[in-house]
């Protein structure tokens, strides 16, 4: 019995460093490739991707994935600032493939993935290690607050914001008790960088799935907004649409007007 249990746990053991082992195996080659690839593809863009991806590796590689810094990519936006039409701003909070097959089929509106780095990095999972020259993925979001992962789109969300102007649009998911959570990147980062007279309106389409839903002049978490927005001078709206409707009109490729 001592033996089959000696072998157990010395299988455990190659087990938990084959695992250990895996997470530290780097991702260099197919992350560069990925990353040149989607900037290449991307059809605005007018930078070197060459330049733009030694920029980024800059901002990580070479660092403790932990106690990440978003200052740490400064220099990447700085390099590659937002040069789309600020007046067609979209923010969204749990509601990403709708959005941005809305977005995708129209030019009148933008949302950060449809920008040049937001494109590039969406979906993408990477970190560095201190003393390594490599870009890992596996482990990166152990860290949940300050990785570089969620760094990057820290920074990303809070300058895309604070580049608004005008009317900005918000798709928010009506389905959620709180549409408004304290707690995401819209609420903490973005609805902060929306300053009056720049940003005029923020206007909210409240994502439902049935017919009738009464929830923009109802739910707590919307009038805590409004109040957030009229403290700072800007108008608030709000309208409930349905997800078929939204989905009609990408279909349809509708007018922008004629969704909401």
């Amino acid at each position: 019995m001592k033996r089959v249990v000696a072998v157990g746990v010395g299988v455990l053991g190659v087990g938990v460093v084959v695992s250990l082992l895996v997470l530290f195996i780097p991702q260099t080659v197919q992350f560069r490739k990925t990353f040149m690839r989607r900037c290449e593809e991307f059809p605005q863009h007018n930078h070197s991707c060459k330049d733009t991806l030694d920029t980024f590796e800059g901002a990580y590689v070479d660092k403790e994935p932990f106690s990440f810094s978003e200052q740490n990519y400064n220099p990447l936006f700085e390099k590659i600032p937002f040069t789309h039409s600020s007046n067609k701003t979209m923010l969204w909070s749990d509601t990403k493939a709708l959005v941005h097959d809305f977005t995708k089929k129209r030019d009148c509106f933008i949302t950060l993935e449809d920008t040049l780095l937001g494109f590039v990095m969406d979906g993408q999972k990477w970190c560095g290690l201190k003393g390594s020259k490599e870009t890992f993925s596996v482990f990166c979001e152990l860290m949940k607050n300050n990785n570089p992962v969620i760094s990057f789109w820290k920074n990303a969300s809070a300058r895309f914001a604070a580049y608004a102007s005008g009317e900005v649009t918000a798709m928010l998911n009506g389905g959620l008790k709180t549409p408004y959570n304290p707690n995401s990147i819209f609420a903490s980062i973005e609805v902060k960088r929306l300053f009056y007279p720049k940003v005029t309106r923020l206007s909210i389409v409240l994502l439902t799935d049935k017919e009738n839903v009464k929830k923009c002049n109802e739910n707590e978490s919307l009038q805590n907004l409004k109040n957030e927005l009229a403290q700072k001078g800007i108008l608030y709206s709000c309208k409930e649409v349905t997800r078929s409707h939204i989905r009609k009109c990408i279909k349809e490729n509708n007018a922008c007007g004629a969704c909401w």
